[in-house]
């Protein structure tokens, strides 16, 4: 197996995503405002959450949005301003995502129009607390990122092996024995690079690697 990895470009080890939802009720000069922090694994899902959230709340003026999804370099980011002026709604909302340094997140605040106007100050100002208040009251947890290796090992370079894995923050996920000793091992993005050379020099060459590409 050739490496791939481009140090300059490697992923992160972990990203913070949110371990649960959080929600915010804000009223702003009569308007008000109800703040939705979500979980989102993929566009499908949260474009899902967007849609429900109408659905409830259908008497709404406005039910605005933005959404940070996957690992840098980098994230892919949305946002939505429904209506309102451009960039008072959508981008408060990604700027409160991106402040805490989340991804695989979605906020939705959904807007009351209480018959004052904000002035575009005041509706981003109104909608950036919103999000953020309601990023706050979401739990946090930190989602590991890496590769998955397929490793066929003669008995006798078993430790061998062992310690270039445990070397670059690796672990074996699976295993099994017959004529040889089978792993498969996860190693953190920073670990990769330089992975199956290392293998190929711990063991002169009688140990290669494969990477386990997801489907």
């Amino acid at each position: 197996m050739a490496d791939r990895d481009d140090p300059a470009g490697t992923p992160p080890d972990s990203v913070t995503i949110l371990g649960g939802p959080g929600q915010s009720d804000l009223t702003e000069q009569r308007s008000r405002f109800l703040g939705f922090a979500l979980p989102a694994a993929d566009e499908a899902g949260a474009r899902d959450a967007i849609a429900s959230i109408r659905q409830r709340y259908h008497d709404a003026r406005h039910v605005c949005s933005a959404w940070r999804l996957g690992a840098p370099p980098p994230p892919r980011e949305y946002r939505h301003d429904d209506g309102e002026p451009a960039g008072t709604a959508g981008e408060p909302l990604l700027a409160a995502i991106r402040r805490q340094d989340l991804t695989n997140t979605l906020v939705v605040v959904v807007r009351y129009f209480g018959g004052v106007k904000l002035g575009t100050g005041g509706l981003a100002r109104a909608y950036g607390a919103a999000a953020t208040l309601a990023l706050e009251a979401a739990p946090r947890k930190e989602q590991e990122l890496g590769r998955c290796f397929r490793i066929g090992i003669p008995y006798a370079l078993r430790r061998a092996v062992e310690q270039v894995v445990q070397a670059r923050g690796g672990r074996t996920t699976a295993e099994s024995y017959g004529t040889s000793v089978d792993w498969e091992v996860w190693l953190p993005h920073s670990g990769c690079a330089g992975f199956a050379a290392a293998i190929c020099e711990a063991t002169a060459g009688a140990v290669t690697v494969h990477e386990i590409v997801s489907p």
